[in-house]
């Protein structure tokens, strides 16, 4: 489609009073202006994205490593708890052993 006064078009360009040199330039601008809005926008989204993405790694190491923790301490609980029992039952020279002095054991 052809933009002139004498095509058969449904544009008329002589309601215009800006050339359209201008006006396309114009438009070219404004085309470009958006592509530059959009391809900021979507840099904005892929850094939010790659922010999100490192928490959620960082997030499940420290739950993994509380896990680890956590595993550990009751195994060191139960193992204390079980020492405690033993040297106060289990042990008949554990009564005689508490009394000596350290400088015994040495």
């Amino acid at each position: 489609m052809e933009l002139s006064a004498e095509s058969g078009s449904d544009i008329d360009i002589g309601e215009y009073k800006t050339p359209i040199q201008k006006l396309a330039r114009r438009f070219k601008e404004s085309v470009q202006l958006w592509k530059s809005k959009y391809l900021e926008v979507k840099a904005t989204i892929k850094y939010y994205q790659n922010l999100a993405a490192d928490a959620r790694r960082s997030r499940d190491h420290w739950k993994e490593k509380y896990e680890q923790m956590k595993s550990t301490s009751d195994h060191l609980q139960a193992e204390l708890a079980r020492l405690r029992v033993e040297a106060t039952v289990g042990s008949p020279n554990a009564a005689v052993e508490k009394k000596r002095p350290m400088a015994a054991l040495s």
